[in-house]
Order: structure tokens, then C-alpha cells, then sequence
């Protein structure tokens, strides 16, 4: 295991029904909030009311913005920021996916700073120096962001994520009975994204920690099990509440302990796909990691034969084999259980040539052609990994 240093100032507020008690819980410390919502159905299946009630109810102001994207947009992030800075706003509240709650974090550092949000995330990259507090509800169990100290905006003009390091939110509340309300289309999708996560630090080359390796195949297990659960049930609310948890745990900041870097192969490209083609970013990371694997796997045999092995029940001696067998039955379980298993299936678009050299080329851009860990990806192999998206496996 590598030396490291771990920090993380987040209080979890875990459980079913919690979103009632939000106001009761913060109406000593905030007098004036910005409640910032996704698009999505919580205002009208009463979450969005739920919240904004039990602030009210201790005498806590509550101010709107317009809801965000599902890709969020650096506008609604100048939006909120002036919302924030005109009405003395203390604490912006994020209810929602990733989108509204990687907004939150740059409204807040923006609002505070008077930083144009712009330098956060391209121009001069300005560090965070400050920041309004943060509290986030997921209404999905994704990308973790609840709990880190990361956030992803799409410039509006060129259609490009810029990522930032940013605040940490002060409170995360996670309540299952919220994400009850995600259809199971929309929890396949957002799994998707804390599978891939995982497999970040997995599949990073690196096999010194003991531990870390077992932790993550514990969250491959346990969310690959919720998922089964779920799709039997959907209200499973007992399944919901686990994979909440594990989206924490997969991208929380406790995976990376001890190891190297990541292998984001797969986010560096899908992030320059969902920006450029406004899709479901979880969703198209389910398209993409199969064929990731079946690129791979050859280039580090060892550690795909010890996912199959330890996650798909492979009982196979050969490394090569075992690893080749691994990917075929994990893409037999994604089909399974209804994962997106083409970009048709998230979105009726093109998908054509053009736009797909289009996100290559951008990628290879923004990360100067050093992408990929356990394999160097050249330009023509992630057009031939993007355009293998189109077609069935």
C-alpha cells in the first residue's frame, strides 16, 4: 500500500425519511438558502415541496433557481452564483444527481469568491479559496459527488467539460425514499457510473494493497446485487438504500487510499461524449466499459483474471482465459439485467462518424493524449472504442 493522506469534513445523514428533518438539523447555523433543483419529477412528486417545507418550518428562507441540466451548464451555474450574491445567500442546497449538485459546489465557491466560474474550470484554473456551504440530497445513488469534492460543468458555447477541484459539501443527506421515486431505467443507468468508478482503481495496474483490492470487489459485489434486487423489485427499498451507499463508497474518496492513480479511460472519453452529445453520462459509461474490457484485458491479464475469478466466479487456472471468460460473463450479466447496451438505447440520435471523431478528437485535446493507464490509448483506438458503441454486443 502506498503512503496517503486522507480527509473528508462530510456529515451523512443516512435513512429513510431524513428529508424531513433538514430544517430542524440546520436552522441554527442558515437564515437564507438557495434550494437548486435537477430536472427532473421532484417538484412534482412532492420531494422538492418535502424539502423546501421543512426548512420553512424553522423560519429558513428559501430562494429558486431555474432547474438544471442533466449535462449542467456553466449558465446555471452564473445564474445561481448571482442569485447567491443578491440575496446574502449562507447555504446553497443541491437536490439531485450529479448535475445539480457538481452546480451547487461552483455556485457556492463563485458566489463567495466573486471568482468568475469560468477560471475554475478552464481559463486560469483558479484554486477554490473559499466557498458558501454545501448541502447535498442525491435523489439517485451515481457518482458519489454527494461526499467529494469534485464537480464537472459543460461550457455552454464549445459543449466541453471542464472539471475542478472545489468545497466539500458540509452535509450529505441520503434519504432511499427519494430514490424510490427513480424509475428503474434511470438506477440501471446511474449503477453504471458507480461500477465504472470502481473499476477505476481496480483496473489501475497497481496490485500492492491488499485490502483495497478485497474493498473494491466488495462494492462490485454489493452493487452488482442490488441491482439484481432491484430489478425484481424496484421498490426494493432496503437495495436502494445499499446502493446509495455504495455510489459512496465507489467514488467517496476511500478507494483511492493506498494506490496509484486511476485508469479513467473511460470517463475521459464519455465526459467529452455526454458534454458534446447530451446524454446520460452513467448510461453511456454502461455502453462503453464492455468494449473498454474487451480492449484491455490482454494488456494486464492478471488482474481481469482476478475480477473474473473473485466477482463472475470464473474457475479457470489460465490468466488469459479467465480474464477473456470474466469480460464475456460480465456483459452476459449487464444484458441480464437490462443495462444500455448501445447509445440507441439512451438516445434517439445520430451517432454518426462525424460526431464521434469529434468527441475522439476532443478528448485526445483536453488530456494531451495521455489517456489510459493499463493501456495507452492511441486517437484510432478511441474512435474504434467509441464507434463499437453502435453496434450489439
Amino acid at each position: 500500500m502506498k503512503n496517503f493522506e486522507y480527509y473528508s469534513p462530510v456529515k451523512i445523514l443516512f435513512g429513510q425519511g431524513k428529508r424531513h428533518s433538514l430544517g430542524e438539523e440546520i436552522k441554527d447555523k442558515y437564515k437564507r438558502v438557495l434550494l437548486a433543483v435537477s430536472k427532473g419529477p421532484f417538484r412534482e412528486n412532492g420531494t422538492f415541496k418535502d424539502i423546501k417545507d421543512s426548512l420553512e418550518k424553522q423560519g429558513i428562507q428559501v430562494f429558486e433557481m431555474g432547474d438544471i441540466d442533466s449535462n449542467p451548464r456553466l449558465s446555471s451555474v452564473v445564474e445561481g452564483a448571482e442569485i447567491c450574491k443578491e440575496n446574502d445567500i449562507e447555504c446553497v442546497i443541491a437536490l439531485g444527481g450529479g448535475s445539480a449538485m457538481d452546480c451547487s459546489k461552483v455556485i457556492a465557491a463563485a458566489a463567495k469568491t466573486d471568482v468568475n466560474p469560468y477560471n475554475f474550470l478552464w481559463g486560469d484554473k483558479v484554486e477554490m479559496k473559499d466557498s458558501l456551504d454545501v448541502i447535498t440530497i442525491p435523489t439517485i445513488a451515481a457518482t458519489g459527488t454527494e461526499v467529494n469534492n469534485w464537480a464537472v460543468i459543460v461550457d455552454d458555447d464549445t459543449k466541453e467539460k471542464g472539471d475542478c477541484q472545489i468545497a466539500f459539501p458540509t452535509i450529505a443527506l441520503m434519504d432511499p425514499e427519494i430514490f424510490a421515486s427513480a424509475p428503474l431505467r434511470l438506477t440501471l443507468w446511474g449503477a453504471m457510473d458507480i461500477l465504472s468508478h470502481t473499476f477505476e482503481f481496480y483496473f489501475n495496474g497497481y496490485t500492492g494493497s491488499i485490502f483495497q483490492s478485497r474493498f473494491s470487489e466488495s462494492i462490485l459485489l454489493a452493487t452488482m446485487e442490488c441491482i439484481e434486487r432491484l430489478v425484481k423489485d424496484e421498490k426494493d427499498i432496503e437495495a436502494r438504500g445499499e446502493l446509495m451507499w455504495c455510489a459512496v463508497m465507489a467514488w467517496g474518496g476511500l478507494t483511492k487510499i493506498g494506490r496509484e492513480d486511476p485508469d479513467m479511460a473511460c470517463h475521459s472519453i464519455e465526459v467529452c461524449f455526454s458534454g458534446y452529445l447530451d446524454t446520460h453520462h452513467g448510461a453511456c459509461l454502461g455502453v462503453m466499459t464492455p468494449r473498454w474490457m474487451e480492449m484491455t484485458y490482454k494488456e494486464a491479464p492478471e488482474i481481469f483474471a482476478r475480477f473474473a475469478r473473485n466477482v463472475m466466479g470464473i474457475e479457470e487456472d489460465d490468466d488469459l482465459e479467465a480474464a477473456k471468460l470474466g469480460v464475456a460473463k460480465y456483459k452476459a450479466w449487464l444484458k441480464q439485467v437490462g443495462a444500455p447496451n448501445t447509445y440507441f438505447d439512451i438516445g434517439n440520435k445520430e451517432f454518426n462518424d462525424e460526431q464521434l471523431n469529434h468527441v475522439a478528437k476532443t478528448a485526445w485535446k483536453i488530456y494531451d493524449g495521455n489517456i489510459g493507464r493499463i493501456k495507452k490509448w492511441n486517437l484510432e483506438e478511441i474512435i474504434e472504442l467509441l464507434s463499437a458503441g453502435r453496434i450489439k454486443y
